[in-house]
């Protein structure tokens, strides 16, 4: 009977152990995801500035990085920029605040109070940020390369 026991206790501890590691492997995975969507958030960003048509040389406002509407900035300024990326692992969306385990991404346009594309007082530069859950305490940040 106690062999039973000490059986069983050493299957229990080594299924905690199996199950830490998956939640580890998961935890890595969905920092992988935001780092890769800010990436790519970025690479648009960029691309927009650079392309003379499109920006001229400035960067969008987050009112215009959010406006996924079917004839909103996103569709009119960012050909091939996929909306699924403003959206973080909790389903929040990109927004101006501090990156945190509850809103994980964050675009910050700069000057401070820029209007962004087509406006008077355009976006020169921007810093994108997401919470990572297996380095809480250092966000994954993606700065322009024109700040």
């Amino acid at each position: 009977m106690v062999e039973v026991i000490v059986v069983l206790l050493v299957l229990g501890i080594l299924a905690m152990l199996i199950l830490n590691s998956l939640q580890t492997v998961q935890a890595k995975s969905r920092d992988a995801t935001r780092r890769d969507d800010i990436d790519q958030i970025a690479k648009q960003l960029e691309a927009c500035y650079d392309n003379k048509d499109l920006c001229a040389g400035t960067y969008p406002s987050l009112l215009q990085l959010t406006d996924t509407a079917p004839n909103g900035f996103v569709t009119k300024y960012l050909p091939g920029f996929n909306n699924d990326w403003l959206r973080d692992s909790s389903s929040g969306a990109i927004q101006s605040g501090k990156a945190t385990a509850a809103t994980q991404y964050q675009y910050v346009a700069t000057p401070k109070g820029c209007s962004g594309v087509g406006n008077g007082n355009p976006c020169q530069g921007f810093t994108l940020q997401t919470y990572q859950e297996t380095n809480p305490d250092h966000p994954y940040v993606k700065d322009s390369f024109n700040k």
